[in-house]
């Protein structure tokens, strides 16, 4: 299925990170952050695949979710999971999200950690590819491990994040950088910018997170200040830090965000990136979700 009404509902899975197997989120997420990847054995692979299936089924189980952001790990099975994630699916995959951790890194100074980005972001691409979704996320650096002058990390950055770019481009695909909350680089709008200027490829742009930028009341100048570089967009709600929490649980002005985005005119789905806390199974991220997008519409410029 494909729908291509312009702000319609996406869901990331990273929604579904608080009701994933422990066992498989500290494999998949700690691990990566700490610079090492494991591949996950078999007891872990069926792991993931039973949450894959749950997941899968709670989106597909409603009618107003449109689009997905497939959450990608090179720690377990990728051709099982994309099998599962593509049986009966009844979504418009709009984008992957590339791996992330010390070990993918393509603004380190180490050059194994810029070799396993372009790795990572690289096999995220073949995921995209085989799914029909023609983005691929990625962040352009990590709080964590070695770091260098800025200058010179950005200069770093570029030449695998070309190579990833040439690649995907080769399938129909486009890399969005995402900024970043922290001290990371492509922290800000700037600096992004300046990243996918010299990296200077026609299918890299901005996956604009609204939870990593502040304080809250720029946001809506900063999607406009992005404007036809926006290729995605992150949905959640924050108070001046990153939270993630449902939109109208922060401080955000969303019927200003709404605007924004149809001012730039942005035609992708809003993509949420939540994390909801409390739920006990992939039903339970559903459906505050889709509840929640039926009052966010209401705000769209008509």
């Amino acid at each position: 299925m494909f729908c291509d009404d312009p702000l319609r509902l996406g869901v990331s899975g990273s929604c579904f990170i608080y009701v994933m197997p422990e066992d498989v989120r500290l494999a998949a997420y700690t691990a990566s952050v700490q610079g090492v990847m494991t591949k996950f054995d078999d007891r872990l692979n069926k792991l993931m695949a039973d949450f894959t299936r749950e997941m899968m089924g709670a989106i597909n189980s409603t009618d107003e979710i449109k689009a997905m952001e497939c959450y990608h790990s090179m720690a377990w099975d990728r051709d099982a999971i994309t099998e599962i994630v593509l049986d009966s699916a009844d979504v418009d995959f709009w984008s992957v999200h590339a791996p992330y951790g010390m070990y993918c890194n393509p603004t380190s100074p180490l050059e194994k950690a810029r070799e396993g980005a372009v790795e990572g972001y690289c096999d995220a691409v073949q995921v995209a590819h085989q799914i029909g979704a023609k983005v691929v996320v990625s962040h352009p650096g990590v709080n964590a491990g070695p770091k260098g002058p800025r200058k010179e990390m950005i200069q770093a950055a570029v030449d695998p994040l070309r190579r990833v770019a040439d690649f995907a481009g080769e399938r129909g695909v486009s890399l969005a950088l995402e900024p970043l909350p922290k001290e990371e680089i492509g922290n800000c709008v700037a600096e992004l910018f300046e990243i996918i200027d010299r990296v200077d490829r026609p299918n890299v742009g901005v996956n604009f997170d609204v939870n990593h930028q502040f304080p809250p009341e720029a946001i809506p100048d900063m999607i406009r200040q992005v404007g036809s570089r926006l290729l995605s967009i992150h949905i959640s709600d924050q108070d001046g830090q990153e939270r993630h929490w449902l939109p109208f649980e922060g401080t955000l002005d969303w019927a200003q965000v709404l605007r924004a985005l149809t001012d730039i005119g942005y035609k992708g789905p809003l993509m949420y990136e939540t994390h909801i806390r409390e739920a006990k199974n992939c039903e339970e991220v559903v459906r505050p979700i889709v509840e929640n997008y039926g009052k966010l519409i209401q705000l769209a410029p008509k």
